[in-house]
């Protein structure tokens, strides 16, 4: 990565990203919960409610693909504010819905600006010195924040329902448009990447593109999965005779476990590449689903549940770095959102739907399937970034 390419953000600059990000990304971050509120408020279908969820993830994706063009195009600042501009009226107009194809135009609206603040960010994450780190803390505060909103999301629900929960996602919004005013502005160089090095490499440039979009395809076949499963998390539990109240408190202990785990990849940074990460949480993960869906068995429930929010957790610094390492511009690492939530998008409503179809069980099979092919294509990227990286290890002829 050349000097001109690096993000060096003060430590307060970094946290006040990294809240940014959170407080324009809670509805997201709670998604078991919404759709329960969202099948009381207005006696949905689990379909119906997922469908909500999807609208707002396809936003979130296309504003994410579109937002990782205009890094070079557009200062920071500006995108930032322009997309926490729309979450907080998205956030708002959601508390006046009166049905679901109300929501799914206000959902819409708010997930136009969180893809774009969120690619706006994991960009410019990828431009710092160490970006496996950036990430670490990414995750780490992913997991921080939802151990809080697993304890204030039922909270509100109980006290106001749907409208309670997001109006809380609303002021948060607002605490992140504040707190754009101490981040640096700057705007990403209009250059491709390795690829266009030079000219006797434009083959393996290709390949090298190629494998990072094939990977991302993959990133968001692994979220579909994922997603699919976490959004029924509260169902499931239901199923099984777990009340509301200790789902919350599972996913505020799992919160916890989210904060040490990436930060413990980040520190261990590239040492151990990307691939190796990648099979250890493939198999803790499809261990998880078949713990949550398939056995029945609240002591599946209790252990796979802070497993697959985790597991995400702990992969993505490793994985996103070395997306750095295959595009230093950062335009992957800022594409990645969009991959990630189209697929956590089309999740809750495919897992919906089978789930009213088949049960929780048949459901739990098919996830496991998903994810295994998501975390192979995703080894295109890890491959690759784990060979360069150990190319410019060796001695220079």
């Amino acid at each position: 990565m050349t000097s001109d390419n690096i993000v060096a953000l003060k430590p307060y600059q970094l946290a006040a990203l990294l809240v940014i990000f959170m407080t324009v990304f809670a509805a997201p971050l709670t998604i078991a919960f919404n759709i329960g509120a969202i099948v009381s408020a207005f006696d949905a279908t689990r379909t119906e409610a997922g469908l909500v969820m999807t609208a707002e993830g396809v936003a979130v994706s296309l504003a994410s693909i579109v937002g990782s063009r205009l890094i070079s195009k557009y200062y920071l600042k500006t995108l930032l504010v322009a997309g926490v501009l729309l979450v907080i009226a998205g956030n708002a107009l959601t508390v006046m819905a009166t049905d679901i194809p109300m929501m799914v135009i206000c959902r819409i609206l708010a997930g136009l600006g969180i893809g774009t603040v969120i690619s706006s960010i994991m960009a410019t994450a990828a431009r710092t010195p160490k970006p496996e780190m950036t990430f670490g803390w990414v995750n780490a505060s992913a997991g921080a924040f939802i151990s809080l909103l697993a304890l204030a999301v039922p909270f509100a629900i109980i006290r106001g329902g749907l409208d309670g929960a997001y109006g809380l996602y609303t002021a948060l919004a607002v605490i992140g448009l504040i707190l754009i005013a101490v981040i640096p502005n700057n705007k990403a160089p209009n250059i491709s990447g390795p690829a266009k090095a030079s000219n006797d490499k434009k083959s393996a440039g290709r390949f090298t593109a190629n494998a990072g979009w094939i990977a991302l395809l993959g990133l968001g076949i692994f979220f579909f999965g994922q997603a699919g499963i976490a959004a029924f998390v509260e169902r499931i539990g239901a199923d099984v005779g777990i009340p509301l109240a200790k789902i919350g408190t599972i996913f505020f202990f799992a919160g916890l476990l989210t904060i040490v785990g990436p930060i413990c990849a980040g520190i261990v940074g590239a040492r151990f590449g990307s691939t190796k990460p990648l099979v250890l949480v493939g198999v803790f993960i499809c261990l998880a689903v078949i713990g949550i869906a398939i056995s029945g068995e609240k002591i599946g429930f209790y252990i796979g549940v802070p497993m697959i929010m985790i597991m995400p957790a702990i992969m993505l610094p490793s994985f996103l770095g070395g997306l750095a390492v295959v595009d230093p511009t950062g335009r992957l690492a800022g594409a990645h959102p969009a991959f990630a939530t189209m697929g956590g998008a089309m999740g809750p409503v495919a897992a919906g739907t089978i789930s009213d179809i088949g049960g929780f069980a048949t459901l739990g099979w098919f996830i496991v399937a998903v994810l295994i092919i998501g975390m192979t294509l995703m080894a295109a990227a890890t491959f690759k970034a784990d060979s360069l990286r150990s190319a410019s290890l060796q001695p220079a002829e």
